[in-house]
């Protein structure tokens, strides 16, 4: 019998499960920032994020933290500012590219969307235990850390024959956004 296309992709495959959690988490955020009349979506959320910890970041580099295309982070940035959320000021040292500022409206929308960002963790962790979260974190973040293309942690001389066939796994590190999502 010949194969079809999607045959090589399960439903139950990682690459499945992840989408469709990550999309329905993005959903549902969406949803409560539409139902609380916070016009924000999650992406602009989460660019706020990364600039109200680093605030002065340039487009290029909001970019590569958001990991998307520098194109789409300017149209992003251009309906954020027309909303009032971030400003763009001139770069001291290179007038070619712009620092990026949240302003006090900015800062406003992420606190609520904190906020609702729990509500929206809260439903989707229900009825999962904390070490079933805890080895769902560490094996995303290998995942992320994988596919990133960075050189996986030396590993101590130390360590038994047998762990260099399963490496050590990387303690999780917070994003900016899960710095407001931590109750």
């Amino acid at each position: 019998m010949p194969m079809k296309q999607n045959d090589y992709i399960q439903n139950e495959t990682l690459l499945c499960l992840t989408a469709w959690a990550s999309r329905a988490m993005i959903a549902d955020l969406n949803r409560r920032f539409h139902e609380t009349g916070l016009r924000v979506t999650m992406e602009q959320w989460r660019a706020l994020s990364h600039l109200c910890d680093r605030e002065g970041l340039t487009q290029n580099e909001l970019a590569a933290l958001l990991l998307q295309e520098k194109t789409s982070v300017s149209r992003l940035l251009t309906g954020m500012q027309r909303r009032g959320y971030v400003a763009r000021e001139t770069h001291a040292h290179d007038g070619r590219c712009n620092r990026l500022l949240i302003t006090d409206m900015g800062r406003d929308v992420l606190e609520k969307g904190c906020f609702l960002a729990r509500l929206t963790l809260f439903a989707a962790e229900a009825e999962v235990s904390p070490d079933e979260m805890d080895t769902c974190r560490r094996v995303l973040s290998r995942i992320v850390h994988n596919l990133r293309g960075q050189a996986q942690p030396a590993q101590s001389q130390a360590q038994p024959a047998q762990s260099q066939a399963q490496p050590a796994q990387p303690q999780a590190q917070p994003t900016d956004e899960a710095a407001c999502l931590q109750a």
